[in-house]
């Protein structure tokens, strides 16, 4: 009995230790200082709630950031229980990003994947393989870029796209694509008029028959250097479970993201 009951033990000490291990967040990638801000007038024109948005968000002038380095924590799922992991995300507004992602169990680097958008094409080396040349997945890159610059304030009203009315929460996102423009519909909290989501349809792999509901949505915002930005964020497919939650270390604008380069 005593030899079933210490069996018994350290099953449970192994299922509490892989717990844990899935559990725990790697070690943040050290931040990178930004580079000056310079300011600007708030644009005029655009729908209501959007307008709030961005006084929110900002206050009475506009933080222009070209360029950011965005890093963070994550847990993305793949297939069957979430793995912890960091990212490092690059941006260029107008010319593309490139994004670092490492899955971490346990603390310790498991897997890796690269993607890169540039001047419209994008390019994704991850650990099943590598896709390119696909149409479809660069206007599915197109919309994740799109969807990201609520990391970079004034990249949403960049004079490339173009802020349609939609109701009183609500305004429609409409972006340049190289096969023609593209859409997301934006979806602000009446109370605090901070954007709660994204709303897309879009491709997820290049064979799929056809584009699914893509959904990005912010959970928490925080403040770096007077800006609003998300805190903690997801991205998840239809009505499914988020496949992948994000939470924000820091951003640094208005820098080099070396977006044609490799690693973190």
């Amino acid at each position: 009995m005593k030899g079933w009951i210490a069996a018994g033990a350290a099953v449970a000490a192994s299922a509490y230790a892989v717990r844990k291990g899935l559990r725990t967040m790697p070690a943040p990638y050290p931040e990178i200082p930004g580079g000056e801000v310079p300011r600007a007038p708030l644009p005029t024109g655009l729908p209501e709630p959007v307008a709030r948005y961005l006084e929110v968000v900002v206050g009475d002038s506009l933080p222009v950031t070209t360029s950011a380095v965005i890093t963070g924590r994550m847990t993305m799922r793949i297939a069957g229980p979430a793995l912890p992991g960091r990212f490092r995300f690059g941006h260029v507004v107008g010319e593309g990003y490139r994004h670092y992602m490492q899955i971490m169990p346990f603390g310790r680097a498991f897997a890796a994947g690269q993607e890169w958008y540039i001047d419209g094409h994008a390019r994704l080396d991850l650990p099943v393989g590598l896709v390119e040349n696909e149409p479809r997945i660069d206007r599915a890159a197109n919309l994740s870029m799109w969807g990201e610059y609520l990391w970079l304030p004034s990249a949403l009203v960049d004079p490339r796209a173009r802020w349609e009315p939609m109701d009183a929460v609500s305004a429609r996102l409409v972006v340049p694509q190289a096969d023609g423009p593209d859409s997301l519909v934006a979806y602000f909290d009446p109370e605090t008029g901070l954007l709660d989501r994204f709303e897309a349809m879009r491709w997820r792999d290049a064979g799929d028959p056809e584009p699914l509901r893509w959904v990005t949505r912010n959970h928490a915002w925080t403040r770096i250097e007077g800006i609003g930005v998300p805190a903690i964020s997801s991205v998840q497919w239809g009505d499914h479970e988020p496949w992948l939650k994000l939470s924000l270390d820091h951003v640094a604008w208005n820098v080099d993201p070396d977006l044609r380069g490799s690693g973190a």
